[in-house]
C-alpha cells in the first residue's frame, strides 16, 4: 500500500511538473488589444500586440531602423503596403528564447497607432502559436506559454482548422429575422469587434438587410486602406457548447484581404473572446474556452455617432468620422474637429481607449468641448443606440 501511494505521488508530481508553463508574462489590455513585452536582438522590452489573427511577425519600421536591422523589400500578396524582410538574430519573451529562423517583417504601423491611440512596436501571432501552446487568461491578464503537449486541457473543447494561418471554428448565427446560418469563423484576439461578417457571406445571405437598423463607417487594417463597414444586430452566435445572444455585429464590404475570403463567414473578435480564458493548441488543432468574470456583460457599442483617432503627429485627438442620424451629427459636430475635453477632462488626462469607452455609455450624457475651425464649442450629447 505504501509503495502504491508512493507511485501515485510520483505520477502526480510528474503530471504537475509537465503542466508548468515555460514562461508566464503579464499583458496589458489596451482597448481590445493584448499588449506584451517582446525583445528583438537583445533590445529593451518592446510593446507588441499579440494577435491570433496575425500570420506574420511584424516590427515597426522605426524600431527596425533603430535596431539597425537590414531590410529587404518583399511582396506579400495580401498586404497592400510597403513591407520588408529583416535580418535579425533572436526574439525573446520574458527571457524565453523563441525558435530560430522566425521571419520578422518591417512596415509602418503609424496608421494603426493613430487609430489605437498609442505607440506599438510590433505584432506577433502565428509564429508563437505554431511553436508553443498558449493560455490567454483575461481574468488575471496573464499569457502562459507551454511546450506542445504540456498545456492543461480544461474547458469547452472546440476543434479548429487554419486558414491564412489563423484558427477558424464552426459556428451558427441566427439573424434578426430568425434565419439560422452555419459558417466558419476566424478567431482573432486582435480584432476589436464582437462578430464581423465577411463580405461574400454577408452578400450571399443579405445580412445587412437582416440585422435591423444599422449604420455605416470606415475601418482599416494593417494596410492604410479604408473599407466601408456596417454595424447591425443579430439574435445569437453559437460555437462549441457556447451561445452568445443579443449581439451587435459588423458587416464588411471588403474587396480584398481576409474579410473578402469566400470560404470563411467572418471574424469572432476580442469583445467575445475576452469573456473566456482561452487555451490554443495548434498541433492538436483544438482550443479550450472557460467562461471568466466578464461573461454575460452587456456589449457596448458607439452610441455617440463620432469616431475619434489621433492626428498624424499624435498630439491631438480628432473627430475622424461623424455618423448620420446620430447625437453627434444632430448636435453639429464636424469631421476633423479637435476634441479638447470630455466630461470635464482634457484629452491629455484620458487615453483614446478610455474616450471611446465613454462614447459607448448608452443612456448617459457626455459633455464634449471641441475646436471647430478655430472656435471652441461645447456640446452635450445624450447617448443612444444606433442599432435595433
Amino acid at each position: 500500500m505504501k509503495k502504491l501511494a508512493y507511485l501515485t505521488l510520483i505520477c502526480f508530481a510528474a503530471f504537475s511538473y509537465a503542466q508548468e508553463p515555460i514562461t508566464s508574462i503579464p499583458f496589458e489590455l489596451f482597448g481590445d488589444h493584448i499588449i506584451i513585452k517582446v525583445s528583438l536582438d537583445d533590445s529593451e522590452p518592446l510593446d507588441f500586440v499579440f494577435d491570433t489573427g496575425s500570420g506574420l511577425t511584424v516590427v515597426d519600421n522605426d524600431i527596425a531602423d533603430k535596431l539597425k536591422l537590414t531590410k529587404k523589400p518583399v511582396d506579400i500578396g495580401n498586404v497592400s503596403k510597403e513591407i520588408y524582410l529583416t535580418q535579425h538574430n533572436k526574439i525573446e519573451i520574458n527571457d524565453f528564447l523563441m525558435e530560430k529562423n522566425i521571419k520578422v517583417y518591417a512596415t509602418s504601423l503609424n496608421h494603426f497607432e493613430i487609430s489605437l491611440g498609442r505607440d506599438i512596436d510590433g505584432i506577433l501571432g502565428y509564429d508563437l502559436l505554431v511553436h508553443h501552446s498558449v493560455i490567454i487568461n483575461y481574468d488575471n491578464l496573464m499569457l502562459h506559454i507551454y511546450d506542445h503537449g504540456n498545456v492543461p486541457k480544461e474547458g469547452d473543447k472546440i476543434p479548429f482548422s487554419l486558414e491564412w494561418a489563423i484558427p477558424t471554428i464552426e459556428g451558427k448565427v441566427v439573424l434578426n429575422n430568425n434565419e439560422p446560418h452555419d459558417g466558419t469563423f476566424f478567431i482573432m484576439t486582435g480584432a476589436g469587434t464582437t462578430l464581423d461578417f465577411n463580405s461574400p457571406y454577408a452578400k450571399k445571405f443579405d445580412v445587412i438587410n437582416k440585422t435591423g437598423k444599422h449604420f455605416s463607417y470606415y475601418v482599416k487594417g494593417i494596410s492604410n486602406e479604408e473599407t466601408i463597414h456596417y454595424e447591425g444586430h443579430i439574435l445569437s452566435l453559437a460555437f462549441g457548447n457556447q451561445k452568445v445572444e443579443d449581439l451587435p455585429v459588423g458587416i464588411s464590404d471588403a474587396k480584398s484581404g481576409i474579410q473578402a475570403d469566400p470560404k470563411v463567414a467572418g471574424i469572432i473578435g476580442s469583445q467575445i473572446l475576452r469573456m473566456y480564458n482561452i487555451t490554443i493548441d495548434v498541433p492538436d488543432k483544438v482550443m479550450y474556452l472557460t467562461k471568466n468574470k466578464s461573461w454575460g456583460k452587456k456589449f457596448m457599442i458607439n452610441s455617440s455617432g463620432v469616431d475619434v483617432q489621433l492626428s498624424e503627429n499624435k498630439d491631438k485627438v480628432l473627430i475622424h468620422q461623424v455618423f448620420e442620424n446620430s447625437p453627434a451629427s444632430e448636435a453639429g459636430i464636424k469631421l476633423n474637429d479637435e476634441l479638447l475635453k470630455i466630461n470635464g477632462k482634457s484629452t491629455a488626462e484620458v487615453n483614446l481607449a478610455e474616450i471611446k469607452d465613454m462614447l459607448k455609455q448608452e443612456g448617459e450624457t457626455v459633455d464634449l468641448v471641441v475646436n471647430q475651425k478655430g472656435q471652441e464649442k461645447a456640446f452635450s450629447l445624450k447617448l443612444r443606440s444606433l442599432i435595433d
